[in-house]
C-alpha cells in the first residue's frame, strides 16, 4: 500500500521542479478577423434630381468607413442607411480598414433621373356655389412634361379649369413628369 501511495504522488508531480524544467509553451496569438463589407447598396439606383437618396450599408470587424465621394459620414455599423443627392451619374465607393491594416471596399452606381413633378398652390374660388353657377380651379406646377386636369375646360395657358357644374363635382389634376412619376389633387366643390 504504500508503494502504490509514492508511485501516485511522483505521477502527479512530475513538472514539480525536481525533472528537468519545463518548456515555456509559445504564446499564440489571437487570430486577426478579416475586415468586410456585408453589404452596400442603393433603395433606389435612379435618384430624381434634387431629391435625395439612400445608401445602406454594413460593415464586420471595421475599425474605420470611408465613403468616396463623400457624400455623407459614415462609420462602422452592421445596419445604417445615409442620405446623398448626386447631381449626376456618380459611382459610390465605401472602404472598411481594419486595425490590423486590412481592408475591403465595395461601389455602387447611381444614376440621377428627371426631378418629380410637383403640383402645388390648388385652389377653388368657392368651394360651395349654386347649380350652374361658375367655378375656377386654379394650379401650379413645375418639372412637368403633361398635365390632365378635370371635368370642365382646361386653360393650360393659365392651368385653370371653368366649370358651372349641376351637382357636387370632384376635380382632379394630374401632373406627370419624366420617368413616368405623377402628382395629383383634388378638389371639391358642393352645390346647393
Amino acid at each position: 500500500m504504500r508503494f502504490l501511495v509514492v508511485v501516485l504522488i511522483a505521477a502527479a508531480c512530475t513538472s514539480c521542479g525536481s525533472g528537468p524544467s519545463a518548456k515555456p509553451t509559445a504564446e499564440v496569438k489571437p487570430k486577426a478577423v478579416a475586415v468586410k463589407v456585408t453589404q452596400f447598396y442603393a433603395e433606389d439606383t435612379k435618384i430624381p434630381r434634387g431629391v435625395p437618396g439612400h445608401l445602406c450599408y454594413g460593415v464586420e470587424n471595421a475599425s474605420k468607413v470611408e465613403l468616396s465621394p463623400a457624400d455623407a459620414d459614415v462609420w462602422p455599423a452592421q445596419s445604417r442607411c445615409i442620405e446623398v443627392t448626386p447631381k449626376q451619374k456618380t459611382t459610390y465607393t465605401l472602404t472598411a480598414y481594419g486595425e490590423d491594416g486590412s481592408k475591403d471596399s465595395k461601389t455602387l452606381d447611381v444614376t440621377v433621373g428627371a426631378a418629380p413633378p410637383r403640383l402645388y398652390d390648388l385652389s377653388v374660388n368657392s368651394a360651395q356655389v349654386h347649380s350652374g353657377e361658375q367655378i375656377v380651379v386654379c394650379f401650379k406646377v413645375e418639372n412637368v412634361t403633361s398635365v390632365k386636369a378635370g371635368p370642365g375646360h382646361f386653360d393650360k395657358g393659365r392651368n385653370c379649369i371653368t366649370d358651372r357644374p349641376s351637382k357636387t363635382t370632384v376635380y382632379k389634376i394630374t401632373a406627370y413628369g419624366g420617368d413616368k412619376q405623377m402628382d395629383s389633387g383634388t378638389v371639391t366643390v358642393k352645390v346647393k
